[in-house]
């Protein structure tokens, strides 16, 4: 059955060719599923607001169109941050199901854009949220599982030398996004 998957990128991030997010989107709308993968505004300087809008646009037209789908949000970094702060300001719908936070950045080092800051242990998890991260990202000193799975009390996977999961750090094709899509059970570290 095809889903309705939603990508929210990090900062910085331009969709460029190549990256696993991008890749994915084509991988998966080959299958038949609806992609919706939006360039976030002012990746550079980004502000949650505008993160916000554009994701909660996304996801009523989602809503508008769906006709009984799965829904699956799937965010990187500060991607991941911003559904993470969706949900505990009460904003994210009920319609997702299912919620993949790849790499995101640890709230506390996100001092130059204060306004994403979110109480991580304050959250709780909407649907069906799986972490996944690395042994080695510089923006999870702590590690992925103290800052975030232990506190959102959910499955945790740690793909070692993943670093953070970005084009710059090698990481493109990802044939274990695109399966756990597809499949919940699957296994995540397949490249």
């Amino acid at each position: 059955m095809s889903k309705q998957v939603l990508f929210l990128h990090g900062w910085t991030n331009r969709r460029p060719e190549g990256s696993w997010q991008r890749l994915a989107s084509v991988a998966l709308r080959q299958q038949g599923h609806q992609v919706h993968y939006p360039q976030l505004p002012n990746p550079d300087e980004p502000r949650f607001s505008e993160w916000a809008e554009v994701a909660l646009n996304e996801l009523a037209q989602i809503a508008e169109a769906n006709r009984g789908e799965e829904v699956v949000v799937i965010g990187h970094s500060l991607g991941a941050v911003t559904w993470l702060k969706l949900v505990a300001e009460g904003l994210a719908p009920e319609l997702v199901s299912r919620v993949l936070l790849v790499a995101p950045a640890d709230p506390e080092l996100l001092i130059d854009i204060p306004d994403f800051k979110v109480d991580v242990a304050s959250v709780r998890s909407q649907g069906s949220t799986v972490v996944v991260g690395s042994d080695e990202d510089p923006w999870q000193p702590n590690g992925i599982v103290e800052t975030f799975g232990n506190p959102l009390g959910v499955p945790t996977v740690v793909i070692p030398g993943a670093r953070h999961f970005s084009l710059s750090d090698g990481f493109g094709q990802w044939a274990g996004v695109i399966n756990w899509v597809n499949d919940p059970a699957s296994d995540l570290s397949v490249r």
